[in-house]
């Protein structure tokens, strides 16, 4: 997962880098895919609009909308990567829908686009659920009375930068997606991403946020919406 974090990081940093170059052509395109893997689903919608340089026709870097879902079964959130508290809340069930604002990049060559992008910001919902609060360390915390009992909680509504920051739910993926014609092309990747909860009580560390990552083979059909 960490790999996967810095890979995004460095296709994103590296062309936005030359941005002073002027911005020769703008192209748009629409991805409607699906993320698998372990009986983890992760659909998406992403509308992306590209601009190539001047100097550098083959280098595009851009921005998009995302819409996304999250469906699982048992999964266990945990607070973040900081804390030493040992809880955990368990759940039967995850399903999260969001929206994210995305930066990405890509490389063009012949036929085939090689790129990355991450969500900015973004908001998430999705049903209430109760999870079971855990703990596994020996001392008990300011959550003691919740321990071994079932904590309402939600998605995290407010969003950012979820490929650096822990307890905040999107989005990243790299793909590489092969234009069969003009009008249609076909897009795989692998998704990096985050999903979050929010309980409404105040548990062990005043924690409040617990959340997983999750990496799953993506699948795409892309649509070019102008050139």
């Amino acid at each position: 997962m960490k790999s996967t974090r810095i890979i995004v990081f460095l296709i994103l940093i590296i062309p936005f880098s030359g941005f002073a170059q002027t911005a020769s052509r703008v192209t748009s395109g629409l991805d409607l895919g699906l993320g698998y893997q372990d009986k983890v689903w992760v659909p998406s919608v992403m509308y992306h609009q590209e601009l190539s340089l001047n100097n550098f026709s083959w280098f595009r870097i851009g921005w998009g909308v995302r819409t996304w879902g999250y469906y699982a079964g048992k999964t266990d959130l945990l607070p973040k990567s900081s804390s030493v508290t040992g809880d955990t809340l368990k759940f039967g069930k995850i399903t999260t829908n969001g929206i994210s604002l995305l930066v990405g990049a890509n490389v063009r060559l012949w036929k085939f686009d090689i790129g990355a992008n991450t969500d900015l910001i973004g908001i998430a919902f999705g049903a209430k659920r109760k999870g079971l609060y855990t703990n596994s360390s020996f001392e008990e915390g300011e959550g003691a009375e919740f321990y071994n009992a079932y904590v309402p909680s939600n998605p995290t509504v407010l969003n950012a930068l979820p490929v650096l920051l822990d307890n905040n739910s999107g989005q990243s993926e790299i793909f590489l997606r092969y234009w069969i014609t003009d009008r249609i092309g076909l897009k795989l990747g692998y998704v990096h991403g985050r999903v979050t909860y929010t309980s409404s009580e105040k548990l062990d560390g005043g924690q409040t946020r617990f959340s997983t990552t999750y990496g799953v083979p993506y699948a795409a059909i892309s649509f070019p919406l102008y050139n």
